[in-house]
């Protein structure tokens, strides 16, 4: 036994020994988050990511602090928001705002195509900067327009979004094709040929076991988090969590504090109808204001703070979860920056913050290799492995 007088000195040697890991980790630590919605912004207001900004939750300067090495943004026309004939040029008038965003910082962030691009990229000290696609119904039922999307960057493609397509049944709409439809299981072979990951966030159950029956390649839930500990149709139960870990697959948690907190979750969700109509009224009766965004924003900021407050404490318990159900191998980050409404946890407000993460990985006791698979490095595998999966004479890569 240790003398009494000697355990303070034993725990200031256990905080110097994880001070001195985390130093060590955040040298060379790839951070690699699945998904984040920023090019929308970039569209809607002139966002610029050279520029910090005092909301929304991803800039570059941000990214710096935050030792970002890899982001997946995601392109999306929510299908209840938006008639047929925009979605496509919605979704390219976003895809241009990614290209053109990342041509004016050519010295912090570069366009990523393949995992050696994100590793390079990372190595040089910038952010790799990828795009992905999310609600297959963007596809308009077309396997050219899938292939032409590749061709743009697009490197994964959520099957659906908040509604049921044409063949995939959403998690958070009506069942009508049993989950993926013929059409849908032929789309998911043309992606495994392509090399772009089969990404089954939003999906119903039966959609997630299809996909996973069809699919030669590991798939990933690109911002999903536990339904064990917060029982939402967005979340992934136990048995889908194993399942997605028997495919090689991954699970990137969703930082949404209602997908985190069943609690802040009924308050949402209560709320989601005024709250989208205050929204629309702000913007339309201030449309000529250059200032409309901004009260936008605040109308999204006084629903926030109506709701309970939930922190990084659990969002941990949520990648903690992940990785003792699916294994270590099998989880990842998937924040929804930017796409969450300003539904934050406390303490990890922006992508500034993930150092956060990594601190609090080691303090509950995970290796340093397992800080590294969680943080990036099991996105990373999952992408090397859809390559590889692919077949070389269909994969079309930019010049």
């Amino acid at each position: 036994m240790f003398p009494l007088l000697a355990l303070p000195l034993l725990l200031l040697f256990q905080t110097a020994g994880l001070e001195e890991r985390f130093t060590r980790l955040m040298r060379d630590l790839l951070i690699f988050d699945a998904h984040i919605d920023t090019p929308r912004y970039t569209v809607d207001e002139g966002y610029r990511w050279a520029d910090e900004h005092s909301y929304y939750e991803t800039d570059i300067p941000r990214l710096k602090r935050g030792r970002v090495g890899a982001v997946m943004f995601g392109i999306y026309v929510e299908p209840q928001d938006y008639p047929q004939s925009l979605w496509l040029p919605r979704a390219l008038a976003c895809i241009d705002a990614f290209h053109q965003e990342a041509g004016r910082n050519p010295s912090d962030v570069e366009v990523a195509y393949t995992a050696d691009d994100v590793v390079r990229i990372h190595k040089g000290g910038k952010t790799a900067v990828m795009l992905s696609l999310e609600g297959g119904h963007l596809i308009l039922d077309s396997l050219p327009l899938l292939r032409i999307y590749y061709q743009l960057g697009v490197r994964y493609m959520t099957l659906a979004h908040f509604r049921t397509n044409n063949w995939a049944d959403s998690a958070t709409d009506a069942a009508v094709h049993n989950g993926l439809s013929a059409f849908g299981r032929e789309v998911v072979r043309e992606m495994n040929r392509l090399g772009m990951i089969v990404d089954v966030s939003h999906v119903s159950d039966k959609t997630v076991l299809d996909a996973l029956e069809v699919s030669g390649s590991p798939v990933i839930a690109s911002h999903s988090s536990a339904k064990a500990l917060c029982d939402i149709p967005r979340n992934m139960s136990d048995d889908i969590l194993r399942a997605i870990g028997r495919k090689g697959g991954v699970v990137a948690i969703n930082f949404h504090a209602g997908y985190l907190d069943k609690g802040a979750y009924e308050v949402y969700i209560a709320n989601r109808e005024s709250r989208v109509r205050e929204v629309k009224e702000a913007l339309a009766l201030h449309a000529p204001n250059p200032r409309r965004w901004e009260i936008a924003r605040a109308v999204l900021q006084r629903y926030y703070q109506a709701m309970p407050p939930v922190g990084v404490k659990r969002l941990l318990e949520h990648i903690h979860h992940v990785a003792q159900v699916a294994g270590v191998d099998h989880v990842g980050l998937g924040s929804d920056f930017d796409g969450i409404s300003g539904m934050v946890p406390r303490g990890m407000e922006d992508v500034s913050k993930y150092p956060v993460l990594v601190r609090g990985l080691l303090e509950l006791g995970y290796s340093d290799a397992d800080v590294r698979k969680i943080m990036g490095e099991n996105l990373l595998r999952v992408m090397r492995a859809n390559e590889a999966g692919s077949q070389p004479a269909r994969r079309l890569l930019p010049d």
